[in-house]
């Protein structure tokens, strides 16, 4: 009786693996798993060999501990949740559709200062120096005046890490700011000019005079935005109401040596 149980829920396995090749596994997936009747080892072969899209909060843990959910899957869990954080690092923001886009970094296509007029009145003015984007217009077009935004962090990154880094440890090709970074106090939105005639966006990075030269945002033209914790690497960040534009969120945080802060995470609101 029991080789013919067993042999039904293989079978059954068999189907909800091979009928439904496209499933995402959740938490609901495995609690059905387990209210199933499937054994421990049953589960972590479907988890190991699905696609997956864990909870792995504590309140979330929880609940799965209570319906009966062993601590080797939910070990499992946690892990497999890790690893699907560390590969999506970044900034999201939700499109229309309701989908989850990552706002790809856009490299400054140049920069300039006015120190030629400084010169000209002997010093009396500050030589201002500006980052430029290409286009006028940001591939990332967010439609309404209040995005919500998801910043990511790589959670197997401490802050010993990030000190060996900033001496020239490996920080990754991509997404290095998301390594070093972890909060998202560290980077600052701006509004950037728009150039239309010369087809480009631009911002002020810094400016010097005879006496002193400063880097970086002035504060007066950072806009505020609100953080929320939703996991100890994952944050919702809510900028005030933002006029149609274009906009940026720049990395302010340490760089590693050997590397420039040369990208800004851009978008437009319209």
């Amino acid at each position: 009786m029991k080789f013919i149980q067993k042999s039904l829920l293989m079978l059954t396995l068999s189907v909800f693996t091979f009928g439904a090749a496209q499933e995402t596994i959740t938490n609901e997936s495995v609690v059905q798993m387990v209210e199933l009747g499937f054994d421990d080892y049953m589960i972590i072969d479907k988890i190991n060999t699905s696609d997956v899209k864990f909870d792995a909060s504590i309140t979330a843990l929880g609940q799965m501990k209570n319906a009966g959910v062993s601590s080797e899957v939910l070990s499992l869990i946690m892990d497999k949740s890790k690893q699907n954080t560390m590969s999506k690092t970044g900034i999201y923001y939700t499109d229309a559709s309701g989908e989850d886009k990552l706002v790809q970094p856009s490299v400054f296509s140049g920069s300039n200062s006015n120190q030629v007029a400084q010169k000209l009145v002997s010093g009396l003015i500050n030589a201002k120096k500006k980052a430029q984007l290409p286009k006028t217009q940001s591939n990332n077009v967010i439609r309404q005046s209040q995005p919500e935004f998801t910043f990511i962090f790589d959670p197997s990154v401490t802050q010993v890490d990030n000190m060996q880094n900033n001496q020239g440890g490996d920080t990754g090709i991509f997404n290095w700011w998301f390594r070093m970074a972890s909060n998202p106090n560290e980077f600052v939105l701006v509004k950037l000019t728009v150039k239309e005639k010369k087809n480009l966006r631009e911002v002020i990075t810094g400016k010097s005079s005879w006496i002193t030269s400063s880097t970086g945002i002035d504060p007066k033209y950072a806009l505020n935005f609100a953080i929320e914790e939703i996991e100890g690497h994952k944050f919702k960040v809510t900028p005030d109401a933002l006029e149609p534009g274009e906009y940026c969120f720049i990395y302010q945080g340490q760089v590693p040596q050997g590397r420039e802060n040369q990208s800004v995470f851009d978008f437009s609101v319209q």
